[in-house]
């Protein structure tokens, strides 16, 4: 589906998102609520396409009811993604050469993968305050989930978002667990943290819409011996204003051509929990009057 732009009904550029796939009813139903959110924040047409083949609209289809249906003369694609692995590097890419040859004459801007954004870890932090009191963080294990990937560094990004999630969280204990291709498997870790001598393990999801890879997540939570150990559920990000606003980011920084390095999350762009008197202060790099913050 298709939804038409927010108080700008004839804009000559349109947004496709272009997204995992997935056999789960709830995963269509969520897409389609995150398209609205980001129609409603947008002033451009928005639809989206998927990279599964059992999955529909593909990348041609998904662009065309932007392009015949309202005229579009740019297409900006976002690929709604956490990491950058097969999909974002292969299978999107793939995609994109098909729109451009079935659309010679429209101009294709292609923005990047969602990664460790600052709004996304925001979400989660909020999730695991909702079920996880704070008091008690020290001495709580902080278990972030994920698909899991073939691409080392895609399975290195997860590292990095758990880290950066329980920077900000209080957590001194994070571990990272997948549902597939790689490893550790999440009965695996619990039984590891189990053996460690954890009492309370908090699980987020870092995952986008519900689908099979996430559920296998939650089966394994579900059916672990807890060992002693209690476990608690902080769940996933889901079609939320959070995942919304990161993507209108993305489809921001593709418009103007925002190249920078990856630090969407550094402490000296954003308010990082703990480290807020860092944001904003100057660098280095030879500019007089810069401030050294001890590490």
């Amino acid at each position: 589906m298709t939804h038409p732009p927010h108080d700008h009904p004839s804009s000559a550029t349109g947004l496709l998102l272009i997204a995992h796939g997935t056999r789960d009813p709830a995963g269509a139903e969520e897409m389609e609520e995150l398209v609205a959110a980001v129609s409603q924040r947008v002033p451009v047409p928005v639809a989206h396409a998927w990279l599964e083949d059992f999955s529909d609209p593909q990348g041609v289809e998904g662009a065309r009811p932007l392009i015949e249906g309202h005229s579009v003369s740019r297409l900006v694609t976002l690929p709604l993604l956490n990491f950058a692995a097969g999909h974002a590097k292969n299978d999107v890419p793939e995609q994109l050469a098909e729109i451009k040859t079935a659309f010679p004459d429209i101009e294709v801007t292609h923005g990047r993968v969602l990664g460790v954004h600052p709004d996304l870890l925001e979400l989660a932090w909020r999730r695991l305050d909702a079920v996880s009191p704070r008091d008690q963080r020290a001495d709580e294990v902080l278990l972030v989930a994920a698909s899991g990937s073939s691409d080392p560094d895609a399975n290195g990004e997860l590292y990095k978002a758990a880290r950066m999630l329980a920077e900000g969280s209080g957590h001194r204990w994070v571990e990272t667990c997948v549902a597939g291709v790689t490893w550790p498997k999440t009965d695996e870790v619990l039984a590891r943290v189990a053996a460690a001598g954890a009492k309370r393990v908090v699980v987020f999801s870092w995952s986008l819409l519900a689908g099979l890879l996430e559920r296998r997540i939650w089966e394994a939570v579900d059916a672990a011996d807890p060992l002693g150990m209690t476990i608690t559920k902080a769940g996933r990000f889901g079609p939320s204003d959070g995942v919304a606003d990161a993507i209108v980011q993305r489809f921001t920084e593709a418009l103007g051509g925002d190249i920078r390095a990856n630090c969407d999350a550094c402490v000296y762009r954003i308010a990082f929990p703990g480290r807020e008197e860092r944001q904003g202060a100057p660098s280095a790099g030879g500019v007089r009057g810069s401030r050294h913050v001890d590490s």
